[in-house]
């Protein structure tokens, strides 16, 4: 039987590796870092805790990806 994630009840905002791959739907973590730095951001480096990924910065990689925007970052874009 083949477990499913479903992602925790709200995203994080930082995000480590594990959870960055599901929040993207990757087949795998392994997945999710070949792809850092081509189609998935670079991660933060967080003194004492590793790498992370702003929710944020997975938000706009996919948002460049599907030519869309999701809402208004600044008005500035709208003007």
């Amino acid at each position: 039987m083949t477990k499913v994630f479903n992602g925790p009840p709200s995203w994080p905002r930082l995000m480590r590796a594990e959870t960055a791959a599901a929040y993207v739907d990757e087949r795998s973590v392994d997945a999710f870092r070949r792809a850092i730095g081509k189609l998935w951001p670079k991660p933060l480096r967080v003194r004492g805790k590793g790498e992370r990924w702003l929710k944020e910065d997975l938000d706009a990689a996919i948002e460049k990806l599907t030519n869309r925007s999701s809402h208004v970052r600044d008005a500035s874009d709208v003007l």
